[in-house]
């Protein structure tokens, strides 16, 4: 696995797929989460994740947006949204990313008690 960096964006590149997750602005997180929606030859077929900064903790106005998918799709989401994009802390990119791990790991271990 590699890792990258960037100013308002964490890439998370696994075999076959890659994870990007940014944060946008709360009055461009609707315009943001539509384009990416009304995208449907590539960007909708992404698991596209948006999650309210303040729901995993941080005292942000605005949303994170985790898209999940293959290198082609990430990067025509990246494409579609990358103007509403704003610059933020890693620290806060990291601290959104674990915590939207975390509650997937949880979910998926409730889930699995079902059955």
């Amino acid at each position: 696995m590699r890792l990258k960096v960037y100013i308002i964006a964490v890439e998370i590149h696994n075999s076959d797929y890659m994870d990007w997750i940014v944060f946008v602005k709360k009055e461009n997180a609707r315009k943001a989460e539509e384009r990416l929606k009304a995208d449907f030859s590539l960007a909708s077929k992404q698991a596209i994740g948006v999650r309210d900064a303040k729901s995993l903790g941080i005292e942000k106005e605005g949303s994170f947006f985790i898209i999940s998918g293959t290198d082609e799709g990430v990067a025509k989401c990246k494409e579609l949204i990358n103007e509403f994009v704003e610059e933020i802390d890693e620290k806060y990119l990291k601290q959104a990313n674990d915590k939207i791990r975390e509650e997937a790991d949880k979910a998926a271990e409730g889930f699995g008690g079902l059955f």
